[in-house]
């Protein structure tokens, strides 16, 4: 799991991070950082995604990158597992996965979107279009669909401020990089990477968290790991978060990325 100088000084990296903005840049691309996740991935150093993305969606950029390691998604709703990846067993097996699931079902999140759109507006992933999607969002249509294809939560693209409200009632209503996320209020980023980082402490002994993002909904994952970072939007401004000890990278995107895990990590 890690490289034989962390295994030296008895630390474990486990590297949580963010995707869109933070690993992915604006056109959702990783070349910037594919020197360092080759390292990493050399050393056995886990990548663990945690993002607002779907489980469809974050599958395809772990192919992608060659990762294997355990993933979190839509904003904390689930943890995915590999099935035999730990020795410890936490989670119910479903297919190649134990998933640990702390969100609400979609359908309820989607009912009262309907149920509000009655009286405010709301532009919502679930009414409208792939095409809309991926429109909206600088998707291909493939990618478009897969963003639709969610579980435990739900993008709105624009909504009435009294419509946020109503929605703040029963679910956690968060600003992205790109759009609002909506998900159940017994859910957070900061939940799964706390309960994914003792279960790395059972198997591993010591280890060293880092959380890697760019917007708001990366706050509670970026409040409980041991080193928190920042990289800067493609406007070149961080967004304006304050945790002690934060680290904000200089370059943007995958490029801050990249910078951050040179540090903290490789050095």
């Amino acid at each position: 799991m890690a490289n034989p100088k962390s295994q030296k000084r008895g630390i474990n990296y486990v590297i949580f991070t963010d995707l869109d903005g933070s690993l992915l840049d604006s056109n959702y691309k990783f070349k910037d950082a594919l020197p360092v996740l080759s390292k990493l991935k050399k050393n056995n150093m886990p990548v663990i995604f945690c993002s607002g993305k779907s489980f469809v969606e974050e599958n395809v950029f772990r192919k992608k990158m060659k990762i294997e390691h355990p993933f979190i998604a839509e904003d904390g709703s689930a943890i995915y597992i590999p099935k035999d990846y730990f020795k410890v067993k936490k989670g119910k097996l479903i297919g190649r996965y134990r998933i640990i699931s702390l969100g609400v079902g979609y359908d309820k999140i989607k009912r009262e979107i309907k149920r509000l759109r009655k009286n405010y507006y709301i532009k919502s992933y679930c009414n409208m279009s792939a095409k809309e999607v991926g429109k909206e969002m600088n998707l291909d249509l493939q990618s478009a669909r897969r963003a639709k294809n969610r579980q435990f939560s739900e993008t709105i693209i624009k909504a009435d401020k009294k419509a946020l409200r109503e929605l703040k009632k029963k679910f956690n209503v968060v600003i992205g990089g790109k759009a609002i996320h909506v998900y159940g209020k017994k859910t957070s980023k900061g939940k799964t990477v706390k309960i994914l980082t003792k279960i790395y402490k059972q198997e591993h002994g010591k280890v060293f968290t880092i959380g890697i993002g760019n917007s708001y909904n990366d706050v509670p994952m970026l409040r409980v790991v041991d080193k928190p970072v920042l990289v800067k939007n493609p406007n070149g401004k961080w967004a304006d978060i304050k945790i002690k000890g934060i680290y904000r990278a200089k370059g943007v995107g995958p490029k801050g990325w990249t910078e951050a895990v040179r540090k903290f990590v490789l050095a």
